[in-house]
């Protein structure tokens, strides 16, 4: 039975020589200087909302970052120094029982994490909150920042069926293998994958004078009265980057005329459009677009004279985003994101200790920290592996590399605060609920090899 008020002892004593290290105190000094730096000196693309964008990705970053590699070098030293030290004597002679040593150590280096995140995180959000007041920002700019960053805007990506498209893929797999037109310096697993981005860029296609239509349901925004944006990015097959494309953009119920309705129950918003290839863009129409039950279609038409095909990439080329929440909340739901990684940094450097030495255990903590930043690079180099090479990878380093953190790709979640998107309820339930498990098993690990590990030997 865990006894708090001995964990609360070793967590005190904890936070407090934590505090003194120099280590840390150069950390804090590094961030009490280059916050205020890059406060005053960021530009970003030269308009109000890019010098914003640009202050809180690299001032967050920068916070995250500092304050992870603290952790890890905090969690990693503070156990292995008793030990090392021999203090860890006077410890385990008292009623402390080993586990709960542990965790006493864990809680200490994690209220160090919050007392810093608060503080730091605070100055960012109080900064990003006051500059455009204190650069004297236009209207305009004002109404751009208010609709474009200070807010939580939910995104609405394309829904395929998935079903649909591997029986189609698999088809066309077998189709190769019978014509003999397979390449066998390539794996099955990465012919497939070709195969199915090929066919999910032709649903994302439209030749001249086609259309492509996208269809979402139970859309909710947060104000009717407020606007939707649609934001795209496409290649033209005929067409180089910068080259400008001509299209018509219809966005509303488009049931109305799928069906043949004679009137139209709410808007149908018309947007003649000419953007450049390989460029982000973004146009809004008001919010009422939305039919009430919250379905909601978008379709653009490809004017024949492009006379070439358009593409919209499946990763990033459309999505709606609508005003489903505010920045505030964003902020600290981004922020809450953030701690549990430091909560897992923390956890990972304290069980790594309890049988490694501080230098073998912060190389480890250091090398898992940034395969987390490149997870997906990671693992999709695997894709390029040979047939035996996957078998392998699929039963054996698979679940090893599920214990890495996620930091990058859908999991950064600086791009949600730059970009303005809501970071959603099941967003929160899968990052933090993972990291949780992941934390539970590093920390179950370090119980059971702690407890079995002989501090000292009885010399008779």
């Amino acid at each position: 039975m865990i006894k708090m008020g001995r964990v609360w002892a070793v967590a005190r004593n904890t936070f407090i020589s934590s505090m003194r290290m120099k280590t840390a105190i150069v950390f804090i000094l590094l961030l009490m200087i280059l916050l205020p730096v890059l406060y005053l000196t960021t530009t970003g693309d030269g308009t109000a909302i890019g010098r914003i964008q640009s202050f809180i990705s690299y001032g967050l970053g920068l916070t995250a970052f500092l304050i992870s590699i603290l952790t890890i070098i905090v969690s990693c030293y503070t156990l292995s120094s008793d030990i090392k030290h021999k203090q860890i004597y006077t410890v385990v002679t008292k009623p402390v029982k080993r586990f709960e040593l542990i965790i006493g150590k864990i809680l200490g280096v994690v209220l160090l994490d919050l007392l810093l995140l608060v503080v730091f995180s605070s100055a960012i959000y109080a900064c990003t909150l006051y500059m455009p007041r204190l650069s004297k920002v236009a209207d305009t700019d004002i109404k751009r920042l208010d609709d474009e960053f200070y807010t939580a805007r939910a995104s609405l990506k394309v829904d395929f069926d998935e079903l649909a498209i591997e029986k189609i893929v698999f088809d066309e797999y077998e189709e190769l293998v019978k014509t003999g037109r397979l390449d066998k310096s390539r794996s099955r697993e990465d012919i497939l994958d070709e195969l199915r981005k090929t066919e999910k860029y032709s649903r994302n296609s439209a030749e001249p004078g086609g259309q492509v239509i996208w269809e979402f349901q139970n859309i909710k925004p947060f104000d009717v009265n407020e606007s939707i944006f649609v934001r795209f990015k496409y290649n033209a097959s005929q067409m180089a980057t910068g080259d400008i494309a001509y299209g018509n953009w219809y966005v509303g119920d488009y049931r109305q005329i799928k069906y043949g309705q004679g009137w139209t129950e709410t808007p149908i918003y018309n947007v003649p459009r000419k953007d450049t290839c390989g460029s982000q863009h973004e146009f809004e129409v008001p919010a009422d677009a939305v039919a009430k039950d919250g379905y909601l279609a978008v379709v653009f038409y490809n004017e024949p004279r492009n006379a070439t095909t358009v593409m919209f990439s499946p990763e990033d080329g459309f999505e709606v985003l609508y005003k489903a929440g505010s920045f505030r909340n964003n902020f600290l739901r981004a922020q809450v994101v953030i701690f549990v990684r430091l909560v897992f940094l923390a956890v990972l450097g304290v069980s790594l200790s309890v049988w490694l030495g501080f230098p073998v255990a912060i190389l480890c903590s250091l090398t898992i920290f940034f395969m987390g930043m490149i997870n997906g690079f990671v693992v999709g180099s695997f894709g390029y592996l040979g047939q035996n090479m996957i078998v392998f990878y699929k039963y054996v380093m698979k679940p090893l590399i599920w214990l890495l953190p996620r930091f990058d790709g859908n999991y950064n979640i600086n791009g949600y605060i730059i970009d303005a998107k809501l970071i959603s309820n099941r967003f929160l339930v899968f990052a933090i609920g993972a990291l949780v498990i992941k934390s539970l098993v590093l920390m179950l690990a370090g119980f059971l090899i702690f407890t079995k590990r002989e501090i000292a030997k009885v010399i008779i």
